[in-house]
């Protein structure tokens, strides 16, 4: 064995285009993309010989006269060398070290073999504007291919012909075909003619209008609405240096999730390339839709996405200052769109806001928070309170929502991530208003206790209804509150992050217990069924000893408080609450009977 010896990999061919053609691309009318990419590459080419070559791009279906599909340009054309090198070896490409190849959508060479995904055969017949001969090369799926001179004289470009597959006819009928034109080529900045029988059409005779800063913003309004088949409340420009991105941002009509997925329109100069906004949004701009082009951001191999690199990074940072710009200026610029921004996306505003000290200071006065006396901006909340309380999740919210209303107390729901961070930065802002944590438990200990020890009969009520509310894991509790309507509320399992460590088997294990001096001590408190011993139901059970009677009424309030609490009511609780709402209807039909 010579270990200084060389070898060559051994390619499959065959098994090559199978793969580049078949795996690389998503689906089928990808070819659609990269023949109008090479059309629009070569006539690009030929402006660097004649400025002024006005370049067009034809497409001749399968007819009545003809069963084969022709691709015509008019750009520069391939010489029988070029032939050889950039359409026989796969990752070659005419473009590759051409000068200013940055204004070239291909780079990789490998686009023409997705015609092979339709066709088992390409013909490519192309003449140079660098030469007078044409020629015609002959490429199989098989990775086999041959070149021979064409006799007649032919004018300077290039037609590739395709003879479709039987299972991919359907992507050649006029209409199907116009569709995937206007969808990748509808941008393009050179027409784009369909010719089938003896009609032709210019498919992109529209142009891309968005890019016209001399678009009005009805129009732009317009063209959003029919691109994603909805309505906008507003449109305005964005920008990048990097990257050369330019395009329209619309804000969308109704609200967003976080979680959704917005469709956008990218296009690589001028061509469609994905629905996707390929990390050029920033994450918080859920309720923005874009329409833009990119003549400076480099493409993956399939074209499908962009090459997530520092070029578009910097042109990320640029469309977020753009759509910033944009937000900090629409109060002044036309504070109706000003308001309904805010009232429909205030959970965005606030997710940003939380982030940028300069939206901070714009929209403070104006952001929207959920309360448990109704939405209320912050402008109203600091006129009205001088304490405001919130709650970091929303089960919380849920169980003190009307609770803390009866006691006079403004109740903020910030079960959003960002809401408690924005409210301490608002704190900062304001620190006249004191802005506190609420729990539901900590709204409990504001409750005036009950001295049962001075009443056998709210002691034995408090045992009895433990006994029943002990299969649940519940425990109970008899306490002043209001409103005095609320017979029970129910408080649900929270840890006492104050609880005090207790000696038991832990103090067996060493290293547990020399652990345990660095760790915080919680203790889980069971769910609590908390009695208003002022509530006129309440008053009426103390001394109801009927077997059967009192079990179901506690089960009522233990289940009506869940609802009230707006926890959620699992199948054997209904259960439980439709047994006992039965064991009532028995017994008064009972007593009715027996009266």
């Amino acid at each position: 064995m010579n270990e200084n010896q060389q070898y060559l990999f051994q390619v499959n061919l065959k098994g090559m285009i199978s793969l580049l053609s078949e795996h690389l691309y998503s689906n089928p009318n990808t070819f659609v993309r990269e023949l109008l990419q090479n059309g629009v590459d070569a006539i690009t080419a030929f402006r660097t010989l004649h400025e002024d070559h006005e370049g067009y791009l034809r497409i001749y279906l399968p007819d009545s006269e003809r069963a084969e599909m022709i691709f015509e340009d008019n750009g520069i054309g391939l010489k029988e060398q070029e032939i050889h090198q950039f359409l026989a070896v796969i990752g070659e490409s005419s473009k590759r070290g051409a000068f200013e190849a940055k204004d070239y959508i291909g780079k990789f060479g490998i686009g023409l073999l997705s015609c092979f995904v339709v066709s088992n055969e390409i013909i490519v017949e192309t003449r140079s504007a660098l030469s007078e001969k044409a020629v015609r090369w002959t490429g199989k799926s098989d990775g086999t291919y041959q070149i021979t001179e064409v006799e007649e004289s032919r004018p300077i470009g290039t037609k590739v012909i395709l003879l479709p597959k039987d299972e991919f006819k359907h992507l050649f009928e006029p209409d199907a075909f116009r569709r995937n034109l206007e969808y990748y080529g509808e941008a393009l900045p050179m027409p784009v003619y369909l010719h089938y029988n003896s009609e032709m059409s210019w498919v992109n005779e529209s142009g891309a209008r968005w890019l016209d800063p001399k678009t009005s913003k009805e129009e732009l309004l317009a063209i959003g609405k029919k691109t994603f088949n909805t309505g906008f409340l507003d449109a305005f420009p964005i920008s990048a240096a990097h990257g050369g991105v330019k395009g329209v941002a619309f804000v969308s009509l109704h609200k967003t999730q976080f979680t959704g997925k917005q469709s956008h329109k990218l296009y690589l100069k001028r061509m469609f390339m994905s629905e996707d906004d390929c990390h050029l949004l920033p994450k918080w701009a859920f309720f923005i839709r874009c329409i833009f082009n990119a003549d400076g951001l480099d493409a993956t191999a399939s074209r499908e996405s962009l090459v997530y690199n520092d070029t578009l990074k910097a042109a990320k940072n640029e469309i977020s200052d753009s759509i910033k710009s944009y937000l900090k200026t629409i109060d002044m610029i036309d504070p109706d769109i000003y308001q309904r921004l805010v009232s429909t996306h205030y959970l965005h505003l606030k997710a940003i806001a939380a982030e940028d000290h300069e939206l901070l200071l714009v929209f403070m006065d104006d952001l929207l928070f959920e309360t448990n006396k109704g939405p209320k901006s912050y402008r109203d909340i600091r006129h009205l309170e001088q304490t405001v309380y919130y709650t970091p999740n929303v089960n919380d919210f849920k169980q003190i929502h009307r609770i803390a209303g009866s006691q006079g107390i403004l109740v903020i729901n910030a079960g959003y991530t960002f809401e408690e961070d924005l409210l301490k930065k608002i704190s900062q802002l304001h620190p006249d208003l004191k802005i506190e944590q609420i729990s539901p438990e900590s709204l409990l200990n504001t409750f005036h206790s009950v001295d049962v020890q001075n009443s056998a009969e709210l002691v034995d009520f408090e045992n009895r209804a433990a006994v029943v509310l002990q299969p649940l894991n519940c425990n109970c509790s008899l306490k002043h509150f209001n409103p005095v309507d609320t017979p029970a509320i129910y408080i649900g399992a929270y840890e006492d992050i104050n609880a005090k460590s207790t000696q038991g088997s832990s103090s067996l294990n060493p290293l547990e217990a020399t652990l345990g001096m660095f760790t915080k001590k919680t203790k889980v408190i069971q769910p609590l069924l908390c009695f208003n011993v002022d509530n006129k139901l309440v008053k009426s059970i103390l001394g109801i000893k009927d077997p059967y009677l009192f079990p179901s009424i506690i089960h009522i309030l233990y289940v009506q408080a869940l609802m009230l609490g707006k926890y959620p009511v699992s199948d054997r609780e209904m259960n439980l609450f439709n047994e006992a709402l039965h064991n009532l209807v028995i017994m008064g039909m009972e007593n009715f009977i027996n009266l």
